[in-house]
Formats: structure tokens, sequence, C-alpha cells
């Protein structure tokens, strides 16, 4: 079903860097669950973002296998990586990376080879810059899979030498046949809300339809008896994920000031909704800035000015631009 018109793309690869960071352990419990068990989750994880970003692995191309350019080419896919130092029950140390793949929808044997090769990639890349004294654990989750390879394999062999590596991967569209469950685990299990809220904005694709289910699942979580910061964080993160029209905002605050008087407890207002939202946009132009800086050198006054001004939707499209360009004028798409 086709987007709104005009409508921004939705956001979903700032979303889940915060839900994994927040609810880690409740991630692993549902999608990892035997990795889950042998973590001592008395000791926080420890989330090593300086060591991932000096291994990170160059993406020229998407997961579709494609360079993303030109009519009937497979959409971009974005990414959400992260390395985390856990402690296991046994006393030892591991490191875990997960690597999310935002729009990861179904894919041709090449594209499975290329997922494959990059998530070896990660790992040696880890041994070779920091030993092998602690374990590795990879985990790869494709947000929009419906299907696949439980376990795909990196293979390169030649005459009986060479390497095989394998990993085990969560179809996250798969919970879709399986709703019943996610409602299930959503009042002891915080991620299940993050889940259900991205397999809504996945299925509704037409934005104008979202509202109704957005304030359904809203009324949801103020009845599971979470922490007060825990409803913080998963109110911010569903807003977040399952965006909506600006005309139906109106009517969503409506909702949310309904169920505040239902419940008795204040949801986001819409002076935090509008700074939430400013800040991601700022955020979004900061980051853009630094890597063209990082790839092109110094940004021309008028170049910075035009992408602090710029909508959140332009900012994605220009960042995604900036993938695969090898020129300043290729990433504004002139």
């Amino acid at each position: 079903m086709a987007q709104d018109a005009n409508a921004p793309a939705d956001d979903h690869d700032s979303p889940w860097k915060d839900a994994i960071e927040q609810f880690l352990p409740q991630c692993l419990a549902l999608f990892a669950p035997d990795l889950h068990a042998l973590i001592d989750w008395s000791h926080p994880p420890v989330f090593l973002d300086k060591e991932l970003q000096a291994i990170a692995v160059p993406r020229r191309r998407s997961f579709a296998g494609s360079p993303d350019k030109g009519p009937g080419k497979a959409p971009r896919r974005l990414y959400t990586d992260k390395l985390v130092l856990v402690r296991c029950r046994n006393g030892r140390y591991a490191r875990l990376l997960i690597h999310f793949e935002i729009q990861g929808g179904p894919a041709g044997p090449t594209a499975r080879v290329l997922f494959a090769r990059r998530m070896f990639q990660y790992r040696y890349r880890l041994e070779d810059r920091y030993g092998t004294d602690l374990p590795i654990y990879s985990l790869g989750i494709l947000t929009a899979s419906r299907g696949g390879d439980s376990h795909p394999v990196h293979c390169n062999e030649f005459l009986g030498q060479g390497v095989r590596f394998t990993f085990p991967v969560v179809h996250m569209a798969q919970w879709l046949r399986h709703w019943d469950s996610l409602e299930a685990l959503a009042p002891t299990n915080p991620f299940a809300v993050v889940v259900m809220a991205h397999l809504t904005a996945l299925r509704l694709r037409r934005k104008a339809a979202r509202l109704d289910p957005k304030v359904e699942l809203m009324h949801r979580l103020a009845g599971y008896g979470y922490p007060r910061h825990d409803i913080d964080a998963l109110a911010r993160l569903v807003d977040w994920i399952i965006a909506l029209p600006e005309a139906l905002e109106p009517d969503y605050m409506r909702a949310l000031e309904a169920l505040e008087q239902e419940h008795t407890m204040t949801y986001i207002t819409t002076p935090e909704r509008v700074g939430l939202r400013r800040g991601r946009v700022e955020g979004q132009a900061d980051l853009l800035l630094r890597l063209l800086a990082r790839r092109f050198g110094t940004i021309p006054d008028t170049l910075t000015e035009r992408i602090r001004a710029a909508t959140a939707g332009q900012l994605e499209t220009w960042s995604l631009n900036f993938v695969d360009a090898t020129t300043l004028d290729e990433v504004f798409g002139e």
C-alpha cells in the first residue's frame, strides 16, 4: 500500500538504538533466550560504541545486493549495530555483536551471501583488533523479514582450506503470525511492546490508518503496570516508531489526554513532543555534517545552512545518498 503523499519516511534507525540500550535483557529474552540465560544481568552490560566504530565494515552496497540507485532497484537498507560487553554466569566476559537491519525484507541468494559476509567481517575485525581472549556472540535481526535461514553461513573454502562461519538470525516479521504470543508476553517484557509497535508500522504502511492501532497500543501499555521510567521510555519509542501524519497529531493528543485522565498519569505533552522531534532533526543534521566533512573536507557555509534548515525527510534522503556518493553533488541529487 502506498505511503501518504509527502509524508516523511519512518525513522526506525534511531529508535532501535534507544530500544536496545534501554531494554537489552528483554530483547535477548525474546529473541535469544538461550543466550539470555547465560548472562549475569546483575552486572550491567557495557555498550562499546567506540570499539564498534573502530571495526566498522564499509557499507557500499545494500542488503539487497545493489547500489540502490535508479528505477526498479531494491529499497535501501539502514543498519543499527551494537557491540556490548556482558558478564556470563560462569564469571567470564563476552562480547555481543547485535546487527539490526532496517527494511530487511525479502532477499535473494546474493543478498544472503552479502549479509553473512558482513557478519563474518565484523567478527574477524573484532578478533584482529582486540584478540580472542573474550568469546564473541553474533546475532542478526532483520526487522521486516518474514522468514529465511535461521543460521546463515559464510563459507570461503578451497581445496580443504578456508573458513566457515554461522550465526543466528531473527526474522522479526514472523511475529506477525504470532501476535497473540506477543500480547501475552508484553505485560512482563517491555521489548515485546517495541516489537508490536514496529510490526504495526510495518503492517500499516499508510500512516493515516495507524491512529486507532497506536492509541490501542498505548492503552495496553498503560495497563501493564511497568515502572514509571519504563512507561516513559516505551511511550517515546511507540511515538517514534508509529509515525502519524501531521494532520492526525491533534487526534492522537486528545486520545492521550483521555488516557491520562483514566490512568492518572502523564504521557508526552505537546511541547515535549515538538522538542523531541526538533532534537531528532538537529541530531540528524549534526551527524550528516560530520560525515560530509570526514569524506569531503570543509563544507561551505551555504550548504551547512541548507542542512540546518532541512526537514527530517530531506535529511534522511541525503544521508542515504551519502552512502554511495563520491561528490557533494551526488549527496544532494544535483
